[in-house]
This record gives structure tokens, sequence and C-alpha cells, in this order.
């Protein structure tokens, strides 16, 4: 019976059966350390900086896309996805911006 390892062992199930797997006693010490650009812009913004403007417009065509199959799995037997096309254009861009906004 072993009271403890030492070195890299790989958890898998055959081995669970036979020895209790805890979390290491002791840290690495590991750690890095790198330079910090120091900028002072504070803009309302600066989350948008991060990703590229084809990545936000493939995530609004996809809230789009998600809105039109709403609409179109609903319009037949909801009355309330009747009405006039520019009613109908309204709840497809509703429903694209409740999925942005809104954790269903």
């Amino acid at each position: 019976m072993y009271d403890g390892l030492v070195g890299d062992v790989t958890i898998i199930g055959n081995r669970s059966k036979y020895v209790d797997f805890t979390l290491p006693y002791s840290d690495s010490g590991v750690s890095m350390i790198v330079p910090v650009k120091a900028t002072n812009r504070k803009k309302a913004g600066v989350f948008l900086e991060p990703l590229t403007p084809q990545l936000w417009g493939v995530s609004a065509a996809f809230f789009v896309f998600t809105g039109i199959v709403i609409w179109a799995l609903e319009h037949r037997i909801n009355p309330n996805f009747r009405g006039p096309p520019s009613e109908q254009i309204g709840l497809i861009f509703y429903y694209a911006f409740s999925t942005m906004v809104f954790a269903h």
C-alpha cells in the first residue's frame, strides 16, 4: 500500500479502484512575469476591441437567424405572430435581441 506518489500520474478508471486521488498538497511555484502596457484609455466600448468586425457580423447574423427560425415555427400556430409584415419583421428582431440580452 502506498501513502503517496510523486510525479505525473494519470488518473484513469482502473487506477481509481486502488488509489484515492486527491489534490496536491504543495504549490508548484511556477509563475510568469509579463510586462503590462499602461493604457489610460477609458472608453465605453472597450469590450468591443478584442473581437473583429467579422465576428460581430457573424454573431449578429446568427441572432437574426434565430429570430427567423422562431418566427417560422410560431407564425402558423400562434396568433401573436400574425399581422402586417412590419410587425412580423419587428418580432424577428425582437427575438434576435432577446436572445442576446436575456438568459432563457
